[in-house]
């Protein structure tokens, strides 16, 4: 790796969990970015950073609060990222790592430096399993997937959608496209390639949680896609608030036959969380 793609480790903060740290890591031009490690007792996760900020807007995640977006992170750079937290974890084979690109930014508008990584990944560490998650922007990457990845067999797309109403989820995702042109892409998208997609729904307050928003959501999906409810963890500067309806929800959708699970991520205590970490 060239000096100009230098990654350095600068603190480790431990979850009261044990099982969850997140590595603050520096730039060789001085930004901080962010990376979690979860311990889990089947396999390793490591939840990497993409991007230098993030200029998406989402209402629910510190960075996309901050409009602070600087750059794309290089592809040696979140090689080097990444493989800074194997090195101090000292992970060996005993169990697989799951590669996330659910840190900070947005993987599908950094694609390119993205892909490389995940081949790789899948080239050096064997058995490996690997998530993108994207609010959907640029489209037309999304069936590009199929062919960039095809030598990638445990691989899994996610979708951050938080509202099948088309008004609410720009509400809340300034930067999110057009939902029948989304789910029209993703459903070929698993047609073709015959993998896992997931849906991310977080809940929020008396926006998104109620049970014309399930039956809104039903119709947009129908009941064959997976909807993964995830917990909203708090951010600080934003003004949206965790649903007290989620079990009503879930409920719903289970009445519609949809496939539905709840998720907490780990972390939350130190700010590793999803939407928490902060790339300054």
């Amino acid at each position: 790796m060239k000096v100009d793609d230098d990654m350095e480790i600068k603190e480790i903060v431990q979850s009261k969990d044990k099982i969850s740290r997140k590595y603050i890591q520096k730039t060789n031009d001085n930004f901080r970015i962010e990376t979690t490690y979860v311990d889990y007792s089947n396999k390793n996760i490591i939840c990497f950073s993409t991007q230098v900020g993030c200029n998406m807007g989402c209402k629910f995640c510190y960075n996309g609060l901050k409009n602070n977006f600087k750059r794309n992170l290089s592809y040696k750079e979140i090689c080097v990222q990444i493989e800074n937290v194997i090195n101090s974890e000292n992970i060996n084979n005993n169990k697989p790592i799951l590669f996330s690109a659910m840190g900070i930014g947005e993987p599908l508008i950094n694609y390119n430096n993205v892909i490389s990584t995940f081949n790789y990944l899948n080239n050096k560490y064997k058995n490996s399993k690997f998530a993108l998650a994207t609010c959907g922007v640029n489209v037309k990457y999304i069936l590009k997937l199929v062919e960039d990845l095809k030598y990638i067999d445990n691989f899994k797309l996610m979708i951050s959608l938080h509202s099948a109403n088309e008004n609410k989820r720009m509400n809340i995702m300034p930067s999110s496209n057009n939902l029948r042109d989304l789910v029209k892409a993703v459903k070929e998208y698993k047609k073709i390639s015959g993998k896992k997609v997931e849906w991310n729904y977080v809940l929020f307050e008396n926006i998104n949680d109620t049970k014309e928003d399930a039956y809104e959501l039903f119709k947009l999906l129908g009941k064959d896609e997976y909807i993964k409810i995830n917990k909203f963890n708090k951010v600080n500067i934003s003004n949206l608030s965790e649903s007290k309806n989620v079990k009503v929800f879930i409920q719903e959708l289970k009445n519609y036959n949809m496939q539905v699970e709840y998720y907490e991520t780990n972390g939350e205590d130190i700010n590793a969380a999803c939407g928490q970490m902060i790339s300054e």
